[in-house]
Parts: structure tokens; C-alpha cells; sequence
């Protein structure tokens, strides 16, 4: 069942199986599997477990998923609030909707700070959290003044370039609205020390907001920040890949925003790039974005990048697929020794094994190598603001030059050392979003 029925199913079902399958979501019948234990060692960094439901452990297996669906985009806890949240989604969805490649041209773009408190939860806690104990530029990590200063690099960066610049923050916010930064106030209830990479918890492609599910425990709760952040600029969220039916088994979605890059070739051809490894997206994710976008009338081809995972030595692992790959229109950088190169993995009716030189071919665009000296997470982690604008990290100097020399992009240097530390750069840091159309 498409997207749309189940929607419309939504609105005429009767109170009592709404009802049931509310509760179901509240307490999904969740068979976890976990494979840590066969990696040998002690405090390794954490891995995502796999979560399936077996539909016959369910009433009604097509209802809870599009009631699962409705409460984690609107937050309903009725029926009557989950009716009137699927008519909310079907008018939305009636008005199509609009995607954005990633060199296209940004007019807003949201940064997010942690609480102090949730920083400070991350020190003796380091390989919990896939966390640098010191910043490259020597001082500790993570440092809450430090984290601040980064990200008023950024934002005074991004500003300078006509762009409008918004603050998702709780009561830390203060600190930058008392700097006259606009500020948008969220709750931020739970320890988020991530929250920080505002890039994760959705999809920037979309004007309308995409919602993921983070792949690991520690980070749940960083889209319902996102969510209601959202809302606030007054943006509905439109979908979440949420439980994709693989016969009688129904499996939860893996998906971070860091992890996928929409690129759009010659003609108008598009395509839509996804990491596949420790933290990337599981088979469910892109095929339950596919089904989506060809619901909206949107056929997008696909693919899966593989990346490097790690065991315990998280640095040399490629968590997202931007810390290996960035697009600057006809070009797109890779870091080849840090990604599965030339084959990659086709999503349709089937899983087909493909060339990445003949996709980028028929897109008409150009791949090449960045010198590999400096930092491993930022060096092709850039915001592109679009006609050739690319807000990057000052510490990678050789890749810099080379962008600029080889290829004559317009960078704008940024120093983020503590961003960088916890594992993010500039494009992580930051998340663009589209005013509403109405």
C-alpha cells in the first residue's frame, strides 16, 4: 500500500483500531539485534543494532505504520489528532514537493548549540560518544566556549555572504541572542551532545522537511528538536522513513542526513547518493525514500556508497558519506581511499551492483581526488552556499588551494576545531531550510 492510501486509510478508520495501533507505536513489539558482542575489546564505540518487527506480532501491520508514521511527524496521541494529522500530510503532499541539489543556491541556513551541560557529559566519555579528546588546535574537547566561538565563525561567515543565519538552541540560546544572533527556541529535554550537527536529523534536499532516524540510541531525540524547529518557521515535515514491510517482517529505517547528497548532472538528471556502512543507511531507508519520491512523481535513481566502518578505531572509519564525497557542480570530490570507489549499489525492484565512473558519466559530471593532508573529517565536509561559494574548514590548507587553483571555487575559510573534533565540519554543523510557500 502507497503512501497516499495508507494516508487516506488513516482518515476514515474507525477510533478503536487508531486506537490500538497508537498504543502498538507507543510499545512496538521491537525484536533488537545486535552483533557488538562478536567484536573482540572493551570500550568500543557504539554500534547500531537492527530492529525488526514481525508483522504477525501486530493487529493490523499496515495501519501501525502509517499511524507510526503521522505521530512521529506530528506528534498526535488521539485518533482524532492522528486523523486530522494524515489530512495535514495529504495536503501537503498535494502540493509536491520541490527538491534542492546540493550546489544549489542557500537563503537560509540553521546552526544548532548544545547545552554546556551536554558537552560536558562527552569528557571521560570520549569513545562513547566517537568523540577527539583534543581539537586540532590543541586545546580540550569538548569546550563549551570554544564550541560557541566555532560557531559564530560560521554563522558571521555565512551571514557575509547574504545569507540569513538561525540559532536552534535551548536556554544557552540566551548567550547569542544577548550577541543579537537570531535565536529560535527549541527543548532540548534529553543529553544531546550531537545536536550540535543539525545536518543528521533530516534531509536538506527537500524544501519540505524529511525527517530520518538516527541509527544510534545515544542520538533518538535529535529529530523531535529538528521537528519542532521546524514548525516554528512554520514547515510541516512531509515524511520519515520510518518501518519499511519486507514480506512478513517489517524493518526500522537507519538514516542520517549527513548521509546523503542529492546531485543534479546535465539535462536535469538526478541523483541521490547514500554511505552505506557503520552508521550508514540500511536497505530500508532508500528504498522507503525511493517509494516516497516516486509517490510525489519524482523517479530518482539511487544509489548506495559503500564507506569504511571500524571496530575500535573509529577515526579512520567514514561514519556519512559527506566526510568522503562533495559536490560543487560539475565537479564532484571524493576521498577514494575512504569509500567504496567504483562499484556502488543501484536501488530498485532489486539491488543491482554498478559502476560509479558510468553514473557520473551519464550525469555528465566530473570526479576528482583532493590532495589528502589535513583533517579526515572535514576535508570535503564544505556548506555549499551555490555559484561556486563553498564555506570550508581553514585547517585543510592544501586541499583548499587545490580547490581554489584547480578549479576556481570561492572558498570561505572557517577555523572549527571543536566542531571538527566531535566528528563533524561545516556542512555537518549546519542545515539549510526553505521558507514556506504559502
Amino acid at each position: 500500500m502507497n503512501l497516499r492510501s495508507l494516508l487516506e486509510r488513516l482518515t476514515n478508520e474507525e477510533d478503536a483500531s487508531i486506537r490500538v495501533a497508537i498504543n502498538e507505536s507507543s510499545d512496538p513489539p521491537v525484536i533488537r539485534r545486535s552483533y557488538s558482542q562478536i567484536f573482540y575489546g572493551k570500550d568500543l564505540p557504539p554500534q547500531p543494532p537492527v530492529e525488526v518487527i514481525k508483522a504477525g506480532d501486530l493487529r493490523d501491520a499496515d495501519l501501525f505504520v502509517a499511524v507510526d508514521l503521522v505521530i512521529s511527524l506530528t506528534g498526535a496521541s488521539s485518533p482524532d489528532e492522528v486523523k486530522s494529522g494524515a489530512e495535514s500530510l495529504l495536503r501537503e503532499l498535494a502540493r509536491k514537493v520541490r527538491l534542492r541539489a546540493e550546489d544549489s543556491k542557500k537563503s537560509n541556513v540553521a546552526l544548532a548549540l548544545p547545552e554546556r551541560r551536554h558537552l560536558e557529559e562527552v569528557k571521560g566519555k570520549w569513545t562513547k560518544w566517537v568523540w577527539k579528546r583534543t581539537a586540532y588546535d590543541g586545546t580540550p574537547a569538548p569546550d563549551f566556549n570554544g564550541w560557541v566561538r566555532d560557531l559564530i565563525s560560521l554563522a558571521d561567515a555565512i551571514r557575509g555572504e547574504g545569507v540569513r543565519v538561525v540559532f536552534m538552541a535551548g536556554e544557552s540560546g540566551k548567550v547569542l541572542e544577548e550577541m543579537g544572533y537570531e535565536v529560535v527556541s527549541v527543548s532540548i529535554e534529553e543529553t544531546l551532545p550531537k545536536l550540535g550537527y543539525p545536518r543528521d536529523p533530516s534531509v536538506a534536499w527537500s524544501e519540505q522537511p524529511i525527517l530520518m532516524n538516527m541509527a544510534l540510541d545515544i542520538r533518538g531525540g535529535e529529530e523531535e528538536v529538528a521537528r519542532s524547529f521546524f514548525q516554528k518557521n512554520g514547515l510541516t515535515p512531509v515524511f520519515r522513513p520510518r518501518w519499511w514491510r519486507n514480506g512478513e517482517i517489517l524493518v526500522r529505517a537507519k538514516a542520517e542526513g549527513g548521509n546523503f547528497i542529492l546531485v543534479e548532472g546535465e539535462g536535469g538528471k538526478r541523483a541521490l547518493f547514500t554511505g552505506i556502512g557503520v552508521r550508514g543507511s540500511n536497505v530500508a531507508a532508500p528504498k522507503l525514500l525511493q517509494e516516497f519520491l516516486i509517490s510525489q512523481g519524482l523517479n530518482i535513481e539511487v544509489y548506495g556508497v559503500p564507506l569504511p566502518g571500524y571496530i575500535r578505531d573509529w577515526r579512520t572509519g567514514a561514519v556519512h558519506l559527506d566526510v568522503v564525497m562533495m559536490h560543487a557542480g560539475p565537479v564532484t570530490f571524493v576521498s577514494p581511499g575512504r569509500m567504496g570507489f567504483y562499484s556502488l549499489v543501484k536501488y530498485g525492484e532489486s539491488l543491482e551492483i554498478v559502476e560509479l565512473g558510468q553514473v557520473f558519466r551519464d550525469l555528465g559530471i566530473t570526479v576528482d581526488e583532493i590532495p589528502a593532508e589535513g583533517s579526515e573529517i572535514t576535508m570535503v565536509n564544505g556548506l555549499n552556499l551555490g555559484n561556486g561559494k563553498i564555506v570550508v574548514d581553514s585547517f585543510n590548507r592544501d586541499a583548499n588551494r587545490y580547490l581554489e587553483r584547480e578549479w576556481g571555487l570561492d572558498l570561505i575559510e572557517v577555523s572549527i576545531p571543536q566542531i571538527e573534533a566531535g566528528g563533524g565540519g561545516a556542512r555537518c554543523a549546519t542545515r539549510e531550510f526553505y521558507v514556506s510557500r504559502e
